[in-house]
């Protein structure tokens, strides 16, 4: 079997190769008959076509060649060729063969349009009634929707082998029932009631299927008639009119209708069964719809009204949206996003007509309600779960420190009751105290060259003597990354932590006297890097943010138990920043200059004597601190 269809194949497709090479053959030679009166089709092409459509490219070969060409309108596709040296006629067989075009000869004259396509319509599968018999038990169960009644009672003929006969006005029918494995002549019997008809067994077998020219057999299955209320007169309020196009569907026509009514009518003209839980009272519509279904019209006669319905098998179960039976429950499932928060920002709409829990392992919502209302849930849900956007964010923080300063000076004093020793430091900063037995040894030295003779210092006597000068440049740089949602908050810190004691003491009173408790705890003080960032991406991926950066550094401490001062800086800032753009958020610049002395008055203004009546220092400072915002947004 394999084999015949390959050898199927491979005929077809060399069927088909030999008829395009044949119409190619017969094509170049209507060209060459033609070619006898018209030289242009032999004549050479040297061109190099970019950007032009068929049509145009035709056309201006044609101009060229003086030939008469009509070429059809729609070949408007670009053509990008290179042709050297070849004649006309290949090039016009060329075009036909890439672009599949169809040409004709008409005296002179060369027509030039897109091949017809011929298309093939596919014939639709025959439907294929659901019918299963049991003939060990008699059982016989039909699923059967809208389906022809000759081709039902053909397929139950065929399981069974009971032959159906059905009467010549019914033959045109289409009927709908479902019954499961009940007694055959229970199953021929309630089918042909569900839809109006009535079945016959005779003495030979046969089963008359005819229809119910009585009228008995309503809806709710008594054998009563339904008694119904008279129209109104036509086009005034109450008026309705339900109809059956030949295609089996309602044209309804109603002003100021009772709805339920009309909904009973176009039941009873489909053949429908149903059931009322709760009648539509004092319920009105208006409409005018040709070729519309009975879900269709339950759908809109109920929209905006507490009544819904629901199928089940070939029922129609009609009533209150809260009614049991007719309440729809289903889990809603996010794909997108977080199912937090998502129950708070419901509107209030649904919130009210309908029972919703939250169910965060599935990351979805228990809903319970109406199906109607449930529908308006899911489109809503769908309209809000959307991907969202993951905004990384570098915060490049730069602190830099420059300060010099240099102090100079000499100072002398008597000190009594310590007694100073001769010591310090002389390189590479010079910071010397010296005792009253040195200074005397200096100026044992210097009497010796002056015409002045110095006296001696008392044994209290110091000197202390400073030459200082200091330079710091200090630098540091912190790039902490940190990677957050749209619309959610992330916090960075980093720093730490110190600890200081505090003491407290509690008076006790007793009868034999006053005591003091002593008592303290430890206590921490934190300096920390704290980055809060919270960023909203916008639809053109521009990302607002909303930052706070606080940065905090230890100071000495006054005290051996005192809690460590603290310095502070602190950063508040709404940006608009477009993705992956780095901004200066904030900068902070601090310049500091001291010039400060003390001396002995009048003399220490002197130049070169202030230098040793006088301590005097002088220094500069710069601080500077900057902090760079970097956000990418990633999908």
């Amino acid at each position: 079997m394999f084999k015949q269809v390959v050898y199927i194949l491979i005929g077809l497709f060399f069927t088909n190769l030999v008829t395009a090479q044949q119409d190619i053959n017969e094509l170049s030679r209507k060209f060459d008959e033609l070619a006898i009166q018209k030289k242009g089709l032999t004549e050479t092409i040297k061109i190099d076509v970019s950007g032009l459509t068929l049509h145009d490219f035709i056309s201006s070969i044609a101009e060229e060649h003086q030939l008469n060409i009509d070429v059809d309108m729609n070949l408007n596709q670009p053509v990008v060729n290179n042709f050297f040296d070849v004649t006309v006629k290949d090039v016009f067989i060329h075009l036909v063969q890439k672009y599949d075009l169809e040409v004709t000869f008409m005296n002179n004259i060369i027509t030039f349009k897109k091949r017809t396509e011929i298309k093939i319509i596919e014939k639709k599968p025959v439907k294929v009634i659901d019918v299963d018999y049991n003939s060990q038990n008699d059982f016989l169960s039909i699923k059967l929707e809208n389906d022809s009644l000759p081709a039902v009672a053909r397929a139950i003929t065929d399981k069974s082998g009971k032959n159906l006969v059905l009467a010549p006005d019914i033959k045109n029918l289409k009927i709908s029932s479902y019954i499961l494995n009940r007694p055959f002549d229970q199953v021929i019997e309630m089918m042909s009631k569900s839809n109006d008809l009535i079945a016959t067994k005779d003495e030979n077998g046969f089963y008359y299927i005819e229809k119910n020219k009585d009228g008995n057999n309503n809806v709710s299955g008594t054998n009563n008639q339904k008694v119904k209320q008279p129209k109104a007169n036509v086009d005034s309020p109450g008026y309705y009119d339900v109809g059956l196009t030949k295609s089996g569907f309602l044209s309804v026509k109603a002003n100021v209708a009772d709805a339920a009514d009309l909904l009973m009518e176009a039941a009873e003209k489909l053949h429908i069964n149903y059931f009322l839980y709760n009648k539509p009272e004092n319920e009105k519509t208006t409409l005018l719809a040709e070729n519309i279904t009975f879900d269709e019209l339950l759908e809109q006669v109920f929209k905006g009204k507490k009544y819904t319905y629901r199928k089940q098998d070939n029922f129609y179960l009609i009533g209150e949206q809260v009614t049991e039976g007719l309440r729809a429950v289903e889990l809603v499932q996010l794909e997108n996003r977080s199912i937090e928060s998502v129950v708070s920002s419901l509107p209030k709409v649904f919130s009210e007509k309908l029972e919703i829990k939250e169910f965060i392992e599935l990351n979805g919502l228990i809903v319970s309600g109406a199906k109607s209302v449930l529908e308006e849930l899911k489109v809503y849900i769908k309209q809000i779960d959307k991907v969202v956007p993951m905004v990384q964010i570098e915060v490049i923080i730069v602190q830099y420190n420059k300060s010099y300063d240099i102090q100079t000076g000499m100072k002398a004093g008597l000190d009594k009751i310590n007694k100073v020793q001769t010591g310090g430091t002389l390189f590479p900063s010079t910071d010397m105290t010296v005792n009253s037995a040195s200074v005397n040894s200096l100026i044992d030295a210097f009497n010796g060259f002056g015409l002045f003779k110095l006296g001696k210092v008392a044994s209290s006597f110091y000197l202390n003597l400073k030459l200082l000068e200091n330079n710091s440049v200090i630098k540091v740089e912190s790039t902490p990354k940190i990677a957050t949602i749209s619309g959610h908050e992330a916090k960075l810190s980093i720093g730490e932590t110190n600890y200081y004691f505090e003491q407290s003491n509690r008076l006790i009173n007793s009868s034999i006297g006053n005591d003091i408790l002593n008592s303290g705890t430890w206590k921490s003080t934190d300096a920390n890097l704290t980055v809060s960032i919270k960023p909203f991406v916008s639809t053109d991926e521009n990302v607002t943010l909303t930052i706070s950066v606080e940065k905090s550094s230890f100071l000495g401490r006054a005290g051996e138990t005192a809690p460590p001062g603290k310095a502070t800086q602190r950063f508040e800032s709404l940006v608009r920043v477009k993705n992956g753009e780095m901004i200066l958020l904030g900068g902070l610049d601090e310049l500091k200059k001291e010039n400060s002395g003390s001396g002995t008055p009048l003399i220490s203004r002197i130049p070169v004597i202030k230098w040793f009546f006088s301590s005097r220092k002088k220094g500069k400072g710069n601080s500077k601190l900057h902090i760079f915002i970097k956000p990418t947004v990633v999908y």
